[in-house]
């Protein structure tokens, strides 16, 4: 069984999910200053239309225009000629992220507890999980009234659990949220949000709150009157226990799982068996090296070592993306095997554990150069995104210049300036000290006998090394 360990403050809120062997299992930070519109809808204007592209813009009252995908969704494809000016109803689905604009679709859904309200499609879709031929015969028949106002519905693995009443609650409040953003989609202004995703808590307990869990432990009592709330609605009181923690002790640290939750920062996660996997993220995808690194087996050969750490690796690559909710594209470079069976094997884990993640995960296969390609449905930003700002120094590419680079850089400026006739007096050059350690006294004498000037080097530890700056000193 797991728990869910929550570590709340005004500032930030913090969701761990541990198993039986106190290991991490799932991870969610969010700050309430920040605002997230992923499940928000809106009443959109069309900005523009690409019909190369099958793709609109629509002002949504952000800063950047929202994209919507002509080509995916029912609901798209079935809109006929848009025009600038037309107001849509749209829903985010994906968070706006590294300068761009979040994407929307006009295929609306409304989550519930134990079921999803899809308001322009048809029939009713049952859980895979929910197995029982009885209860999917029940389910159908209590969703069967609603059919006929013309939706369509999904009944979650929750609603397996629920009375008949919960359920038929639960779907007649979804159904008058649809009504209410409907009728007032008719006299909203464009750019209007008219219906605002669940809160913290419970997102929580909508989407972790399972039947495998038995405890939620939560330091902040607001969090915990709130929680309290929610499993005595919906009758899970008598089955989760729920605890407010007190003590002095940080509620992470005492659950033995801070040192788990750093290591989400660091861009090296190291194996059981030795092994290790290099985590690196750019824009347009994310890449994972694995290297066997310290282990070495006790087998001779290779391709048994190279198995053992991919088989390994494979179970962590999934464990690491749902943690760090790492979505988009994905490269893995696994250690080159030759037996195709083992690519297979190392396949069959990597789509197994892709089906139990909550965001949709695609394990495309294994590429010309050998390496697997993996895609990952992203709905908020990834802890990546949420911890850390772009480096003022490099400007996110990971890389500085070198001080030798720098200091080149000054003397192909200064002569250029002396070509020009642009020197007209000594200069002082006020650099980082790794810059200045190439100016020895013989080059700045060498220097000056070219400059025809006088050239005096100032360090500053302030600097950032790739910036410099040419004073002019008067006579």
């Amino acid at each position: 069984m797991k728990q869910i360990v929550i570590s709340a403050m005004p500032e930030e809120l913090c969701m761990a999910i541990v198993d039986e062997e106190n290991r991490l299992v799932d991870y969610m930070v969010e700050r309430p200053d920040e605002e997230h519109i992923a499940n928000h809808i809106f009443k959109g204007t069309i900005k523009n239309v690409l019909p190369g592209m099958q793709a609109a813009f629509l002002d949504i009252g952000r800063s950047d225009n929202a994209y919507l995908n002509l080509q995916s969704g029912k609901q798209s494809q079935l809109l006929q000629k848009l025009f600038v000016g037309q107001h849509l109803l749209v829903q985010v689905v994906k968070e706006e992220m590294l300068g761009k604009g979040a994407r929307v679709t006009s295929d609306i859904s409304l989550a519930g507890r134990f079921m999803v309200l899809l308001p322009y499609a048809k029939g009713i879709h049952i859980s895979k999980k929910i197995k029982d031929p009885l209860m999917r015969e029940q389910l159908a028949v209590i969703a069967e009234p609603y059919l006929n106002k013309g939706c369509g519905l999904i009944l979650r693995t929750a609603a397996s659990k629920a009375t008949p009443d919960e359920v038929a609650a639960d779907m007649e409040f979804l159904w008058h949220t649809w009504q209410s953003i409907h009728n007032r989609f008719s006299i909203a202004k464009g750019g209007t949000c008219l219906y605002t995703d669940a809160d913290f808590w419970y997102r929580i307990f909508r989407e972790h709150v399972t039947a495998d869990v038995s405890t939620i432990i939560v330091d902040d009592p607001v969090g915990f009157k709130r929680i309290s709330e929610l499993l005595a609605l919906t009758k899970l009181d008598d089955y989760i226990s729920l605890q407010l923690y007190t003590d002095k002790e940080p509620i992470y640290k005492a659950y033995q799982v801070d040192e788990q939750i750093e290591s989400l920062t660091n861009t090296e996660v190291t194996l059981p068996s030795g092994g290790t996997l290099r985590i690196d993220h750019t824009e347009a995808l994310t890449v994972i090296d694995v290297n066997s690194s310290s282990f070495v087996g006790q087998s001779k050969s290779a391709e048994d070592l190279a198995v053992a750490v991919n088989t390994e690796a494979a179970k962590e690559i999934c464990r690491q993306l749902r943690l760090r909710d790492i979505g988009g594209i994905i490269v893995c470079d696994f250690i080159d095997m030759r037996q195709e069976k083992h690519k297979k094997d190392i396949l069959r884990v990597l789509t197994r554990l892709a089906k139990e993640d909550k965001s949709k995960t695609v394990v495309c296969g294994i590429s010309s150069l050998g390496l697997v390609e993996m895609t990952r449905k992203r709905k908020r930003q990834g802890l990546q995104t949420i911890l850390f700002d772009t480096c003022p120094q490099c400007g996110g590419t990971g890389y500085i210049f070198s001080g030798k680079t720098v200091y080149l850089q000054i003397l192909r400026k200064l002569r250029d300036m002396y070509k020009l006739g642009r020197l007209k007096s000594d200069i002082e050059i006020e650099c980082h000290p790794d810059v200045a350690i190439y100016f020895t006294k013989e080059v700045c004498k060498k220097l000056s006998i070219e400059l025809q000037k006088s050239i005096f080097i100032t360090k500053s530890k302030t600097m950032n090394r790739e910036a410099y700056s040419l004073l002019s000193i008067g006579h």
